[in-house]
């Protein structure tokens, strides 16, 4: 008689799901950037946003949509997927926040209030959860209650404020509340955030330009208001016939105003507006003394600039690409706000050198630095532009709808396949191809790069072949008295590195080795040599046929243990010759990268020379009844020949 069973369903642990998300991985601001994307998403046209140093939070309002409480999209309200994982209003290719995820970076807080109102509501709507990373699970109530005046909950939360906060309540007062936040909005008001040093981060103050906020600069080099789309061609530069084209790409938007409360004189605070857009270096003036790559004598201090943009359709989807080339120097001098090395406490925190080179940006926002793009075949003319020391010349942005993880700090393996197809690739190509026919500055750019890297590579290899050629004296050497041929002459002895030696070195000698020699068995003639795959086949001494039954295959390396994984099949190898070694225990497991494994065995064929492997087999259990010789070649010589060796003094 059968039972019946219970169904059984998992269990998804919502406080646990919520720990994680809500961790600031990369960098203290990432909530700041969310909360930014969220409020152009909801269709804000102002964002302000308050940092309270003395309660390690902030304030962050903006007028868009609001956050509804009965309107589902996706089957969710706005309201409830905030507080939810996975679930959201956004769809997927029109928002960089379609998994609803990065709002739970608010959680990590000790405590978050929100005030909303939407535009069919007749009031404002309130909420305040303390400790909500701990305490918000599944049957938490996140139900807001209707609020008349807000302005005085607002001030609740602070009742002993300090005179910052008192500023900051005096500008969100009622007047506040009803005339710019009286028919739709959003606040966000977070206490206790977990961040350490929260106000190396988050303080607004650079008034006199003595300390550049670090916030503020977040603003501008990684949110969705530093969009890159917007090139503002009459102040950068950029052709002005790229602009429309921008401007017509999903959700590109330069007319939201973000304002951050900063310290506009010395005792008295306001709101700064932050220009929106990517902050590219202006086009130089009549006052800057512009040279280009060819005519400086040194890139490092560069001062040249150029600018190239463009746009191109891939499966449907329509990709920005900017190229602002500005030279080492005119960037060091352009942006003081960047640290130079380290983190600067003089500027802002950021680094320029962070902010340099090739970068994929998803729907404006920049996400991740993606040199790596130029290691296919494809963009090989182009492969310098990844070096470390020519990346501080120029910013590549490639911006489109990618997907990111949920951390958002890095690209998701979707999005990376399409970064490494070569229809997309091609179109990167294309617009490269462009630049240098179009901007002489990236042309003479790319030649006198690749001309100095071919100069190095000279320069380098020449060191090198100097430095062996000097440095040769000093190695080990050895002759050979009993070889008429050999008695008078140095060889000299592999280093690491030098497996091509050790394997000339045992082809010369079993070329000059006796049949009747008591060590002819461990010497046999190499037919060939191969740099791809096992090195060389080889014959018994006496053996002259061509048959294919009388190779054997031979290896060599400058040492080798039982604990070195071996890169070729054991099935095909006969010998494994090394420069030296230490002789392993008896008994010792060796093994293949192909699955097989062996023994160390101990035969006095080879004592003081190698050993044997034996009872070789398959993980599966398949059987190969050949054993494998390993050699020592620097002892095989002492025991066939009469070496004399010299060690020079260091």
């Amino acid at each position: 008689m059968s039972e019946l069973r219970k169904t059984l369903n998992p269990v998804i642990s919502y406080n646990h799901i919520l720990s994680e998300l809500s961790v600031n991985r990369e960098d203290p601001c990432e909530v700041i950037r969310e909360l930014i994307s969220n409020s152009y998403d909801a269709k804000a046209s102002q964002i302000q946003i308050y940092p309270l140093l003395q309660e390690k939070g902030f304030i962050f309002f903006d007028d868009g949509t609001g956050l509804s409480e009965t309107k589902e999209t996706n089957g969710i309200t706005p309201y409830r997927a905030f507080f939810s994982i996975g679930k959201s209003t956004k769809v997927e290719g029109e928002s960089i926040g379609y998994k609803c995820q990065g709002s739970k970076l608010c959680f990590a807080s000790k405590k978050i209030t929100i005030i909303t109102r939407c535009s069919d509501e007749p009031s404002w709507r309130y909420i305040s959860i303390d400790n909500p990373q701990k305490n918000i699970n599944e049957s938490f109530n996140i139900s807001s209650k209707f609020n008349e005046k807000p302005w005085d909950s607002l001030s609740e939360l602070f009742p002993r404020p300090k005179n910052p906060i008192k500023n900051i309540l005096k500008e969100l007062n009622q007047d506040f509340f009803t005339n710019h936040f009286n028919h739709q909005g959003t606040m966000i008001i977070i206490e206790g955030l977990d961040v350490q040093d929260f106000s190396d981060f988050y303080s607004s103050d650079d008034y006199g330009r003595k300390q550049w906020s670090y916030l503020k600069h977040y603003i501008r080099f990684n949110t969705r208001h530093g969009d890159m789309r917007i090139l503002k061609p009459d102040n950068t530069g950029f052709p002005k016939k790229r602009e429309v084209s921008f401007k017509e790409t999903f959700g590109y938007n330069d007319e939201c105003k973000l304002s951050l409360w900063s310290k506009i004189k010395r005792n008295e605070y306001g709101l700064d507006q932050i220009k929106p857009g990517y902050p590219y270096l202006p086009k130089p003036d009549a006052t800057e003394k512009i040279k280009t790559p060819t005519q400086v004598s040194s890139l490092y201090d560069g001062n040249f600039s150029g600018r190239y943009c463009s746009t191109f359709s891939y499966q449907e989807i329509n990709y920005c690409i900017t190229l602002a080339i500005d030279g080492n120097r005119r960037a060091l001098n352009k942006y003081p706000e960047l640290g130079r090395k380290g983190r600067d406490n003089s500027r802002s925190g950021i680094k320029l050198v962070d902010q340099r080179g090739t970068f994929i940006s998803s729907e404006g926002v920049k996400i991740c630095a993606y040199n790596k793009i130029f290691e296919h075949p494809l963009l090989e003319n182009y492969s310098i532009l990844a070096d470390t020391k020519v990346k501080s010349h120029y910013i590549l942005i490639v911006n489109g709808s990618f997907n990111v993880v949920t951390n958002r700090n890095s690209l998701t393996d979707a999005s990376k396949q399409i970064l490494k197809d070569d229809s997309f690739l091609k179109q990167i190509k294309k617009f490269l191809d462009e630049a240098q026919r179009e901007v002489p500055v990236f042309r003479e750019l790319i030649e006198r790069l690749n001309k100095e890297n071919q100069e190095a590579r000279l320069e380098a290899y020449t060191q090198k072949l100097d430095k062996l050629k000097k440095d040769i004296k000093n190695r080990t050497r050895f002759q050979v008295n009993n070889i008429e041929q050999l008695k008078d002459k140095w060889i000299i002895q592999p280093e690491i590195g030098e497996e091509h030696w050790v394997g000339s070195l045992y082809t010369m000698f079993s070329h000059l080795v006796t049949v009747d020699s008591s060590y002819a068995e461990l010497w046999v003639r190499p037919r060939t040599f191969c740099g791809v795959g096992l090195d060389s086949i080889a014959v018994p001494l006496e053996e002259n046929s061509l048959a294919e039954k009388v190779h054997r295959g031979l290896e060599y390396k400058y040492t080798f243990s039982p604990i070195d994984e071996y890169n070729h099949p054991f099935i095909v190898t006969n010998f494994i010759v090394c420069w030296d070694m230490s002789i392993p225990e008896e008994g010792e497991q060796i093994k293949d990268t192909y699955s097989y494994f062996g023994y160390v065995y101990l035969t006095e064929e080879l004592n003081d020379i190698g050993y044997e492997i034996v009872d070789i087999q398959s993980q599966t259990g398949q059987i190969h009844n050949q054993n494998i010789k390993v050699i020592s070649l620097k002892k095989l010589l002492d025991k066939t020949f009469n070496c004399k060796w010299t060690t020079p003094p260091k």
